[in-house]
């Protein structure tokens, strides 16, 4: 009896994991769909109700091609750790990108995007970096490395500007 329930544990636990295999490929899979219907944003498209409840719990939102008002707006986040905190407004004749990995704890990213054809490119690792960024203009590129409780902060207002930063703590 007890060599017939090992073998029922082992058949259930093989079953068990095979179904978290077909998920774990199902949402990937699903992730990378790219949809091409337009998406409008509104203002009321925003809850305010009091439900709304930041968690600590770390997030990922990949890559996503979003087209308001006919303009393509991209964004890609992703977030492993917790209290990461990402906002980002992308505004004006679109064609912006913004892609933010964090890595760690407690990093924040503030990023807004005015314009067209800007890019922001930041990787975030460890804990307690800060980085904000307001590019007002035309095809302006960060592309920012913080390895480590570092705070940057630029303003890049006109076109055409480029800023690579790496900054680590020893």
């Amino acid at each position: 009896m007890d060599k017939k329930l090992k073998v029922k544990k082992y058949q259930f636990a093989t079953y068990v994991g095979a179904i978290k295999a077909t998920a774990f490929l199902a949402l990937t899979v699903c992730g990378l769909l790219t949809v091409n219907s337009p998406v409008y944003a509104q203002q009321s498209d925003l809850s305010t109700s009091s439900d709304m409840v930041e968690s600590s719990l770390s997030m990922s939102l990949n890559a996503q091609a979003i087209t308001i008002d006919d303009e393509t707006v991209f964004i890609s986040v992703s977030q492993f750790g917790l209290n990461n905190i990402t906002n980002i407004i992308q505004s004006g004749n679109g064609a912006n990108l913004s892609n933010v990995v964090q890595n760690g704890s407690n990093n924040e990213a503030i990023i807004t995007q005015l314009g067209e054809g800007n890019v922001v490119n930041l990787l975030q690792q460890n804990n307690n970096n800060y980085f904000e960024i307001i590019q007002d203009g035309f095809d302006n590129v960060a592309n920012v490395n913080q390895l480590g409780e570092q705070s940057f902060t630029v303003y890049q207002i006109g076109n055409e500007m480029v800023i690579n930063i790496t900054q680590y703590k020893e």
